[in-house]
């Protein structure tokens, strides 16, 4: 018995220790480039943002916790844009007409591009879960992935992207 509950407590420690992801984990892998479509019709890719700091940030209407994060995304991208940020929403909803209406009905700020067929979520990403949140630095490198809600509008956050922002990019 005190064995089979040893193991049991090992499994419960591994499936929530920082190896599965579940809320927050370094990664330190270079973020795979996507192109895809915005919802005002233009083609945006990864690659184009080089040299910027990334929020991508995996989400759909139909997720509560995930509609709960576009004010403090909104917020973040207005106040830190002009420093070198971006905030790139990758919706994974199939329908486009709910996508369209909720970001115009709650003034997102920051592109949102569509993955209809989940190819960059899953396929490239190999994510599982929304709202599912990669911090990209400024060499394409992804510093954090955050599985589920963050204030972002906290300041141990605005402290973690303002570092990026201020670090100094060097050449290979």
């Amino acid at each position: 018995m005190v064995r089979l509950l040893t193991i049991l407590a090992l499994a419960a420690f591994l499936l929530t220790s920082e190896t599965s992801c579940f809320r927050a984990c370094a990664s330190a892998a270079a973020a795979p480039d996507f192109t895809l479509t915005s919802l005002d019709n233009k083609t945006v890719s990864l690659k184009d943002f080089r040299g910027k700091v990334v929020i991508l940030n995996f989400w759909a209407t139909y997720c509560g916790i995930c509609r709960e994060e576009i004010p403090s995304f909104n917020k973040l991208h207005l106040e830190f844009k002009d420093r070198g940020l971006v905030v790139l929403g990758v919706s994974i909803d199939t329908a486009e007409k709910a996508l369209r209406f909720f970001a115009a009905k709650n003034a997102i700020s920051f592109p949102v591009l569509m993955d209809k067929e989940r190819i960059v979520y899953s396929d490239k990403y190999k994510l599982f879960g929304i709202p599912a949140t990669l911090i990209i630095d400024k060499k394409g490198i992804i510093t954090e992935k955050i599985i589920g809600e963050i204030d972002w509008d906290a300041p141990e956050m605005k402290r973690k992207i303002l570092r990026l922002l201020d670090a100094k990019q060097t050449k290979k």
